[in-house]
């Protein structure tokens, strides 16, 4: 996984701060990597600036220091720190796991937690955990795992005021992260814990097996139909051909028109009802079924865009060829997926229930065809 995990404190005196940080390198570090000035406490204090932890597999090199061994990258490191633990957080005392970024300062997965400290303002130190990604799309595919491994410090419940009183009130009362979870070697821990992360693969691509548009799919005769056909003519006919239906026309020309709405290679399905359209002075449709209360989306804005006269013949081209790839893209996704039951990705995807009809009709077709 590409991008760069940090661990992040509300330092008392200095502020939001990293604490360290590690990243994959080509090679192990040979020398400070710059000049960067930090300044720092025993709350925030972890491994020195001169010094790393290192790890290494077959191909990669996974280096944890106090900052990154870019400079520019520490500046956005110390942003997303800043804004980790100040402004972009949960409401809850307890913290929780939150996005936030763009494509200038990065994207940014952010979970905070607190640990019990009698010593601190409030009785609790503020930390979180950081990861770093200039790609969004592969940073927000990597939410689910880190969600479910990120998890804050379990401490005993104890309460910190009477265990303030029974201290007194000592000169520093600063502590750093070793001695509040009584783990000397924490930092090796976390270095560890984070170059596991960052050696997972979170996202597998899959190959596109889409079925691709014709090159010279023309709506054009289709448009004519949308403002010449009967409306109700017309959206039987549309509704037949995108959910399976077959469509008996003596006209070629027609029937080649309304498949302008599907992807190609898609074929009826064989025991499905029949559709006839004829033409006896004006176009007429003999079909045994009745349209729905609301049309799939992919007909209401198709029929939308065909009879707009302000959009020109030039744009409707790829208006409609691109309305069919996303609903085929959508498709697709559900059919990886292996469900088409998934309440929640059906909502993500933006399919309502009026949309199933096309959407089992094209997961079959995909299926046959994949």
């Amino acid at each position: 996984m590409d991008g760069i995990l940090a661990l992040c404190h509300f330092c008392e005196t200095h502020g939001p701060c990293v604490i360290l940080c590690t990243q994959r390198s080509k090679e192990e570090p040979l020398q400070t990597p710059h000049t960067l000035t930090v300044t720092w406490c025993e709350a925030c204090q972890s491994v020195d600036l001169s010094q790393a932890l290192v790890s290494r597999d077959n191909k990669t090199t996974y280096v944890t220091t106090r900052t990154p061994q870019q400079q520019d990258l520490a500046f956005l490191l110390k942003q997303a720190a800043v804004r980790s633990l100040s402004c972009e957080e949960e409401t809850s005392k307890e913290g929780g796991t939150l996005y936030f970024g763009d494509n200038e300062r990065g994207h940014v997965i952010s979970h905070t937690f607190t640990l019990r400290d009698s010593l601190a303002r409030g009785f609790y130190r503020k930390y979180s955990i950081i990861m770093l990604m200039k790609d969004k799309i592969h940073l927000l595919n990597s939410w689910p795992m880190l969600a479910d491994v990120i998890n804050g410090a379990e401490q005993a419940q104890r309460p910190q005021r009477a265990v303030r009183q029974a201290q007194g009130s000592p000169r520093n009362t600063a502590r750093s992260l070793s001695q509040l979870t009584g783990q000397p070697a924490v930092f090796g821990h976390i270095h560890l814990w984070f170059t596991w992360m960052l050696s997972c693969e979170t996202v597998i691509e899959k190959p596109n097996a889409g079925l691709p548009l014709p090159p010279f799919r023309s709506p054009f005769t289709l448009r004519k139909f949308a403002n010449e056909w009967d409306e109700v003519v017309f959206q039987v006919a549309c509704f037949c051909t995108v959910t399976g239906y077959r469509l008996e026309i003596d006209d070629f020309l027609v029937k080649d028109a309304f498949q302008v709405l599907l992807p190609s290679n898609f074929t009826p399905f064989h025991n499905a009802p029949v559709c006839i359209l004829k033409n006896e002075d004006r176009w007429v449709v003999e079909w045994g079924g009745q349209l729905p209360p609301r049309l799939p989306t992919l007909i209401t804005v198709a029929e939308k865009g065909l009879k707009n006269e302000n959009l020109p013949d030039a744009a409707l081209v790829p208006y409609i060829n691109g309305l069919v790839l996303k609903w085929l893209h959508i498709a697709q996704s559900i059919y990886w997926s292996k469900s088409n039951n998934n309440s929640q990705l059906l909502q993500t995807l933006g399919v309502q229930s009026h949309d199933m009809p096309l959407i089992n009709y094209w997961l079959t077709q995909l299926s046959l065809n994949k």
